[in-house]
């Protein structure tokens, strides 16, 4: 055996161990293959990573090894919360793993009197573990939890020890996940923002990504600003409005995504409008262990970084009627339902309803779609970008 009689702390089985681990960020299928190497190099019975909500209460998604399906969903469902040791684990530091037999007040008698033994952890053999918050975000808490058998044994101060040599490189792992997610932020939104400046946006306004152009835009507006990593307008009315926008549409995600989106205007210093437009944008794989919950989309119509739409080309091209082809433009452009209707002398309603069957005909549901799909055609003709300043 390598290393220690209890734990191989070096030796090829570790270093798999970390390669498996580096892989995670480009295939998170992988977390499963990296715990099932965890409990073998540990020789631990079974091993869990939650991801949960930022007070570490609803876990939102998670994988697991030597644990089955229904046994995992009741610990999910309700014995995560009843768990002796989670009360004292939120008050324990974060990034780092302790051992249940050594670091928490429920001692080992204590501990087999427990509903979280007898009802669920009894049945699967499990009677000691180690576990810990690994990684905090602003709106996510990441545990790990490693267990043993009765006849395993409890992790001594040594194991735990060789846990939290480990620790960093999850750290590390994770990182690069958030790192390649912001990344792919900015490629789809840049895919649905065209040449517009963008950001992408979490609740509560913080920046996942900012392009170069909306950079420059934001520096260079009195009604908008980026601090403290969230962009939001600076005056408290339009704020309010932006912000519950971004959040609606984020919100969304218990909806398919179906959120029409919507825009908040915002006065210029020449005395023009800065429209926002804001609509939703979802991950490209939910189902994958560290995925993130959907994002907002806004990108910014300013006049000097639009082109004219060519409303009978938007026709031609999407099979519209001139009145259909008229809303798309105007979509396209930056303007919002009210505006355009009080433009024709239409109720919004009646705008409404033009607007549906130009998304129907134009195969997209929300309005950055629609926008991004004429912007992207041959129907825009666009004028050369400003240069970006810095």
């Amino acid at each position: 055996m390598e290393g220690s009689s209890r734990l191989p702390y070096t030796g090829a089985g570790h270093q798999a161990l970390l390669d498996t681990l580096y892989a995670t960020p480009t295939d998170q299928s992988l977390w499963r293959s990296f715990l099932h190497q965890l409990v073998t190099v540990s020789q631990s019975r079974s091993a869990r990573l939650l991801v949960l909500d930022k007070a570490a209460e609803t876990v939102r998604s998670s994988t697991k090894i030597n644990i089955d399906d229904r046994a995992h969903q009741d610990y999910v469902d309700y014995f995560v919360n009843t768990c002796p040791w989670r009360p004292e684990l939120k008050e324990k530091p974060a990034g780092r793993l302790y051992s249940t037999y050594l670091d928490f007040s429920c001692r080992q008698r204590r501990f087999y009197k427990t509903e979280f033994y007898n009802d669920w952890a009894r049945g699967l053999d499990i009677h000691h573990g180690v576990c810990g918050t690994v990684y905090q975000a602003d709106d996510y808490t990441i545990q790990l939890l490693v267990q043993r058998t009765g006849g395993q044994g409890p992790y001594e101060a040594q194991d735990t020890a060789w846990f939290n040599e480990l620790v960093p490189h999850v750290r590390r792992a994770i990182d690069l996940t958030r790192h390649l997610h912001q990344l792919e932020w900015g490629q789809r939104g840049g895919r649905t923002a065209a040449h517009r400046p963008f950001a992408v946006l979490a609740q509560g306004g913080r920046v996942e990504f900012l392009c170069d152009r909306a950079q420059a835009l934001i520096a260079g507006e009195e009604s908008l600003a980026c601090r403290h990593g969230r962009l939001a307008p600076k005056r408290q009315g339009p704020r309010e409005r932006f912000l519950t926008l971004v959040d609606r549409v984020i919100a969304g995600a218990g909806r398919d995504w179906r959120h029409s989106g919507g825009t908040v205007s915002l006065p210029r210093r020449d005395g023009g409008r800065l429209v926002c437009m804001v609509g939703p944008i979802a991950p490209a794989n939910s189902g994958a262990l560290l995925a993130p919950e959907g994002r907002a989309l806004v990108y910014f119509h300013a006049p000097e970084y639009e082109g004219a739409v060519d409303e009978q080309q938007v026709a031609e091209l999407f099979d519209l009627t001139s009145a259909e082809a008229r809303v798309a433009a105007a979509i396209a452009e930056g303007s919002d339902l009210k505006s355009l209707a009080d433009r024709l002398s239409l109720s919004v309603e009646t705008v409404r309803g033009q607007l549906k069957s130009v998304f129907r005909k134009t195969g997209t549901r929300r309005q950055n779609e629609l926008a991004a799909r004429i912007l992207l055609s041959p129907a825009l003709r666009p004028r050369e970008a400003p240069p970006i300043k810095l």
